[in-house]
């Protein structure tokens, strides 16, 4: 028996087709170019404690950042960024202009995925 389509049925057809191409691209979205929290840690070789609180200070404005902290005891940081695809160690090191020089042992993780590392850091120079 051949069925009959109505402009109602083709309608309804056409609805969920669309449904489901949403659902394709929300979930095709989620899968791809996900977004990920990062942080960095490393060690700021300077003792100039008004400079490291001045340091923090301009770092924590900077797009993207979501926490900084320097300790201005030992020179340790640790940074937290916002949801971004990617954050390389050379992006850590661009943060501290011209004082990249004076970053050492720069790590890179991932947010709830990657381990942060305790300080003092014993596997760099």
């Amino acid at each position: 028996m051949i069925q009959q389509y109505t402009w109602e049925k083709i309608l309804n057809l056409s609805n969920n087709m669309r449904l489901l191409f949403v659902l394709f691209v929300l979930i095709s979205s989620s899968c791809f170019g996900q977004a990920k929290q990062f942080f960095a840690q490393g060690h700021l070789k300077i003792e100039d404690k008004s400079l490291l609180n001045q340091l923090q200070n301009e770092i924590s404005e900077q797009p993207g950042i979501w926490m900084v902290r320097i300790d201005d005891f030992n020179g340790n940081v640790l940074i937290y960024t916002t949801e971004a695809p990617y954050f390389t160690i050379e992006e850590f090191k661009a943060l501290f202009g011209v004082h990249a020089d004076k970053l050492f042992c720069p790590y890179i993780g991932v947010v709830r995925q990657d381990l942060i590392r305790p300080f003092p850091f014993k596997d760099c120079q």
